[in-house]
């Protein structure tokens, strides 16, 4: 006999089946791992039926191409009709316009009130970035699903200049929902479309009473880069609950976001997708119960999937035990790498359940991080020895070198020096931030001072750039004494004990010369690029070497930073003396290609040619990427790069 609290949770509460990133059909021709998908899939629509939900709620990539294969397809087909049909009564009632919400569909109906289908578990579903609409007719795998009946395909755009979100309107009882869909869109493009106003949410009646705002999202949440994510700020605060797909690693639990007082829930891939830390922690979904305005989120464990351990270890934390510094390193760390995939191996049985169809063979990933080539083995070779024992033996072991980086070495701060600096700007109300700097660097030790500038040029610098709102102060006066700095040396031709000796000259040179400089700069002003005649008229740096034939063999590159234009092209060789600039290319995938790091062209004597015309001065050059004042003594930083795949 049911209780009155029985009743009323049957009445008010709706019960939904929250999943995302099912990526049906990865991996189908695998035929180890090739039904891994499919079978976590109906493990969710049995849980459904179980749990007896309204409805269930998925966030994107239901396939894993955009142009599922005929066996994806029918094996999805098949999954949905068997779980989601049959004479169950629905008990959530449509409200909104059903011809705004499912425009594409073949009715422009929920599929439960389709007369000539009986569904009794719907499924409402946005597209990810895999199952995106593509070719002839701008089609989503989805829109097929939407066709027979069998899925709700909401939230696509169609106007990506502005787009217009109209909710979905829910109602049992007591409790009313307002589901907003937004399918996948470019990162860049959808954070423009936020920041520039043109993403419209549109909210239900508030005279109907309380309504339940409920967001599916498919982007990146985690920060890739600017405007390579979307924050979670950018999203509007009337929102009560976001679905958040695209993120494989499950954090289903919900999180607060306290700036907007909304929260997040990302319930996470349903199968992994490679072989990354992420994918390894425990798979999701989970029934979300809604009453009035609450809300309360309950994890499902998965139990059909595959299990998968993930370990990385780092050699230099082994060597005093193991010697990997020594002429059998490669052998050492084989023996090493057999103990952790036993230990690992053994932990992936931990993690079997007693679902009759959950695959056995785990995925194991061994990331082992060296320094020196010399301990690295063959890792398909090793793999073969467990064919037989786990599922990927052919990736199962990968390594990973660590990456030195430089980072330029900074002076440490005067924290007196400007705190009396700003004791003195209150005492003289008229007091200007050049003033303050100007102030500071009086004050400082020597070893603190700037190197190449002048205290006083800064100053100049940061009125330019505060007062007169000039943004290419910086890089003009920067550029002007980079230029002036390399030609002084290839005129005094210092050796390489008074490189630093010589560049104080050349910066006191430059507080000397204070007033050209800014007469220069009001004559041509700082928008346009100063001119080596300019260098040459302000510091009478007229005196140059002859010119002399160097073989084209010998070729020198300088690796200090010079000032970038906006010409994305090289230009072609040439022998005048203008300065080289350039691009740096690549970008990561799917990403947009980064600046690269800014490096000199081949230089000449004059360090003006690309081409090699004239002898290198092998001892200044050297000499000068030694040299605390063009490229200062490195920093060793260590990072190591993701196994995203």
């Amino acid at each position: 006999m049911s209780t009155p609290s029985d009743q009323y949770e049957r009445e008010n509460i709706i019960n939904i089946m929250i999943a995302t990133d099912n990526h049906l059909g990865y991996c189908e021709k695998d035929p180890i791992r090739g039904n891994d998908s499919f079978i976590a899939f109906e493990e969710i629509l049995e849980l459904a039926v179980e749990k007896d939900v309204d409805f269930i709620l998925l966030g994107g990539d239901l396939f894993h191409d955009a142009t599922p294969s005929q066996n994806s397809l029918h094996k999805c087909l098949k999954l949905l009709r068997q779980y989601t049909l049959g004479d169950r009564p629905i008990s959530v009632e449509f409200l909104s316009d059903q011809s705004l919400a499912f425009h594409d569909a073949l009715n422009q109906t929920v599929n439960y009130e389709d007369p000539n289908i009986n569904v009794s578990i719907p499924v409402f579903s946005i597209h990810g970035n895999h199952d995106d609409p593509i070719g002839l007719g701008n089609l989503s795998a989805l829109n097929i699903l939407a066709t027979t009946g069998l899925i709700n395909y909401f939230g696509r755009w169609t106007d990506l200049s502005q787009v217009d979100i109209n909710p979905i309107l829910l109602k049992k009882g007591e409790t009313q929902i307002a589901l907003y869909g937004l399918s996948h869109i470019s990162d860049a493009r959808l954070c423009r479309l936020f920041q520039s106003g043109k993403v419209i949410m549109e909210q239900p009646d508030e005279s109907a009473g309380e309504w339940f705002n409920l967001m599916v999202i498919h982007q990146n949440r985690a920060d890739r880069g600017r405007k390579n994510y979307i924050p979670e700020e950018i999203l509007p605060d009337f929102l009560d609950l976001i679905l958040w797909g695209h993120e494989h690693d499950c954090r289903i639990e919900a999180e607060v976001n306290t700036k907007k007082n909304f929260f997040v829930t990302q319930p996470g891939s349903s199968v992994a997708t490679s072989l990354a830390e992420g994918e390894s922690l425990q798979k999701n979904v989970a029934i979300l119960q809604i009453l009035n305005k609450q809300f309360q989120i309950k994890p499902l464990p998965l139990k059909t999937v595959r299990p998968f351990i993930f370990e990385s270890i780092t050699l230099s934390d082994f060597s005093e035990e193991h010697g990997f510094d020594q002429a059998d390193a490669a052998e050492k760390v084989q023996n090493l790498a057999k103990e952790k995939m036993e230990e690992m191996i053994k932990r992936a049985g931990e993690r079997l359940t007693d679902h009759p169809k959950q695959p056995k063979l785990p995925l194991i990933r061994l990331r082992i991080i060296y320094n020196d080539e010399a301990q690295m083995f063959n890792a398909i070779r090793f793999g073969q020895q467990y064919n037989e024992r786990i599922a990927n033996p052919a990736d199962a072991v990968v390594f990973k070198k660590i990456i030195k980086k430089t980072k330029f070495e900074t002076k440490d701060f005067d924290k007196d020096a400007m705190s009396n600096a700003f004791k003195k700007e209150e005492v003289e109300s008229e007091a200007k931030v050049e003033d303050v700097v100007d102030r500071y660097f009086d004050e400082v030790d020597e070893d603190k001072k700037l190197q190449v500038i002048s205290s006083k040029v800064l100053s100049e610098m940061c009125f330019r750039m505060v007062e007169k709102n000039d943004a290419n102060a910086a890089d003009t006066i920067l550029q002007l004494f980079q230029e002036m700095a390399v030609d002084h040396l290839m005129t005094k031709l210092p050796n390489e004990d008074n490189i630093d000796d010589e560049l104080k000259a050349c910066r006191d040179n430059g507080a000397e010369n204070h007033e050209k400089i800014i007469k220069l700069l009001e004559e041509r002003g700082t928008t346009k690029k100063v001119r080596n005649e300019d260098v040459d008229s302000i510091f009478g740096l007229s005196e140059k070497l002859p010119e002399k034939k160097a073989p084209a063999s010998r070729k020198t590159k300088a690796t200090f930073d010079i000032i970038d234009d906006d010409d994305e092209s090289t230009p072609p060789p040439t022998t005048s003396t203008t300065r080289g600039r350039g691009r740096g290319r690549g970008a990561a995938r799917g990403g947009r290609g980064s600046r690269g790091a800014r490096t000199m062209p081949q230089l000449d004597i004059s360090m003006g040619s690309k081409t090699n015309t004239s002898t290198r001065q092998p001892t200044l050059l050297d000499a000068m990427q030694k040299s605390s004042r063009i490229r200062a003594a490195p920093k060793v930083v260590y990072d190591i790069s993701s196994d995203s795949e």
